[in-house]
């Protein structure tokens, strides 16, 4: 039987200085039956020349050039170039230990499991910061129900959070129609949590590994952490679109409320940079929803006093 192929999309944006890291990491893995969809988002500074030079000594490299869209509609031409059984996501400032897909995909079939979730580390300038799970699981297998709690369950299952921590079958990138499901390219910041809320979705059961394979980058300029209101807003609009969706979907009303909770804390986050800034509107925009959703926001931060007093100040400001 032939071995299943996984394709890994790396969309690059102008990371000269990290790419190398980043796409040697991918190449060496363990696992030998991958394509490396490489997107190169209309780079400025060189980086679309390294890959050039990647894909010129290894032919499992696909090299793209095209003008800069968003890391959105990068990743979406990899999801509609991959011609992989599994799929996964590297951001082009990230890297991944070498037997990363080699044991992901192993426990997938293992498990016969939609989603293999691994671990993931912060790398700073100097050094390293493990972000393990703070509570135990009760089994690495996880059906649907379980696994959104422990996306969404940030503060007690940290290593669940992102969408490039993964292995998806190919299969969850289908909707019911049949119709490939794509990053809203309307959303300057927050499409990858949309993304992920859909494959969970689509997922029936997900199996954990508990080791750390990723290493994620923490760049001062990333656009999470940006002071652009209008991108921050975005984040907001996400998780208006998760709840929609996930009310749509009957999803069970305690997983609803821990997005509900991130919704809160985004908007409290959001109306930070709106009272630093003075914008009156956006302020009062994001304190509404806080407002809204305040219950739920104190329901899920009852271990966390220093949190709910930050929320109250915030409610207080004016401009």
């Amino acid at each position: 039987m032939e071995e299943s192929k996984i394709s890994l999309i790396i969309p690059i944006y102008n990371t000269q200085e990290h790419l190398e890291k980043c796409l040697q990491s991918a190449i060496s893995q363990k696992y030998d039956n991958m394509e490396f969809i490489c997107i190169d988002d209309g780079s400025t500074d060189g980086a679309g020349a390294i890959l050039d030079a990647f894909a010129a000594e290894d032919d499992r490299i696909i090299a793209v050039h095209q003008e800069n869209k968003g890391e959105s509609a990068a990743r979406n031409r990899g999801l509609k170039l991959m011609s992989g059984d599994y799929y996964g996501f590297l951001d082009c400032d990230d890297w991944i230990e070498p037997d990363m897909y080699f044991e992901l995909i192993n426990a997938a079939k293992e498990a016969d499991a939609d989603m293999a979730v691994g671990g993931w580390l912060k790398e700073y300038e100097t050094y390293s910061q493990s972000m393990p799970n703070r509570r135990k699981l009760d089994s690495n297998i996880l059906e649907r129900h379980s696994l959104m709690m422990c996306v969404y369950m940030r503060d007690d299952f940290q290593r669940f959070a992102y969408a490039w921590d993964k292995l998806y079958r190919r299969e969850l990138a289908y909707d019911k129609d049949g119709e490939l499901i794509l990053f809203d390219t309307d959303l300057s910041l927050g499409g990858d949590v949309v993304y992920l809320a859909r494959m969970l979705l689509n997922s029936n059961k997900a199996v954990y590994i508990d080791k750390e394979y990723y290493h994620y980058r923490q760049r001062t300029d990333s656009g999470c952490r940006t002071e652009n209101l209008e991108r921050r807003l975005d984040w907001i609009h996400a998780y208006e679109i998760i709840l929609e969706l996930f009310e749509k979907e009957g999803i069970e009303e305690d997983v609803r409320l821990w997005v509900r909770r991130f919704m809160a804390y985004h908007c409290s986050n959001v109306a930070e940079i709106a009272f630093q800034q003075k914008r009156e509107f956006e302020l009062e925009y994001c304190k509404e929803k806080m407002r809204r959703y305040k219950d739920e926001y104190i329901q899920t931060n009852a271990a966390y006093p220093d949190r709910l007093q930050r929320y109250d100040r915030i409610l207080k400001w004016q401009v």
